[in-house]
């Protein structure tokens, strides 16, 4: 938290998601996602002191439109990959809320002349936000950028982290899973680190 202080927001529907699964009764938690409601109650702390702050969508023209074809992209990109796996209505209807408003708010705020940065591990969120000029960043960038901060954390404790925590969920695509401990190895030189430079522009 001390790295990025007042910068980390979640979108509000990324914030109900997460009271959701911090709420979930502990007679109803099962080995594949404990980890993931232990987590979640965590979150829900730093919400709930204001160390992690919940961005409402701009109340600017136009933002629910782009609400809708965000979310249409997400949806046609899960159609693509599933081919043919029926999913509930349900699901169809509120899988992506918090992808989409995260999408969206980055996308204003970078319209503003601010920068902004997605966090997420979902392979077509990162796609889709690409196509609305928002670069993103799944948790193994979040851990190596943690390695740059801290270089006692180590690049083999941190591939550790990262493989207990994308275990069982919060999984990264394939094609963008780091591969062995290398990737976490801070590149900083003369106080600059072009991986870190790279993901974080302005």
């Amino acid at each position: 938290m001390d790295l990025y202080g007042s910068s980390l927001v979640v979108a509000e529907a990324v914030s109900r998601e997460i009271r959701f699964k911090a709420n979930i009764p502990d007679a109803r938690r099962k080995p594949e996602n404990r980890v993931m409601c232990v987590s979640a109650e965590q979150v829900v702390a730093l919400l709930d002191s204001g160390a992690i702050r919940v961005c409402e969508l701009p109340p600017a023209p136009g933002t629910m439109d782009k609400l809708d074809r965000v979310l249409r992209q997400l949806r046609e990109v899960d159609a693509d990959q599933a081919k043919g796996v029926a999913t509930s209505q349900v699901d169809s209807a509120w899988k992506h809320a918090g992808e989409a408003e995260s999408i969206v708010s980055a996308a204003r705020t970078i319209e503003h002349g601010r920068t902004a940065i997605l966090l997420t591990n979902d392979g077509g969120a990162s796609r889709v936000a690409q196509r609305h000029g928002v670069p993103s960043r799944h948790v193994g960038n979040l851990l190596a950028e943690l390695g740059c901060a801290d270089r006692t954390l180590g690049a083999t404790k941190l591939y550790d982290q990262f493989t207990q925590v994308t275990a069982k969920f919060a999984s990264v695509p394939i094609d963008a899973r780091p591969a062995d401990s290398a990737f976490f190895e801070c590149e900083m030189t003369d106080a600059t680190c072009c991986r870190c430079d790279s993901a974080n522009p302005g």
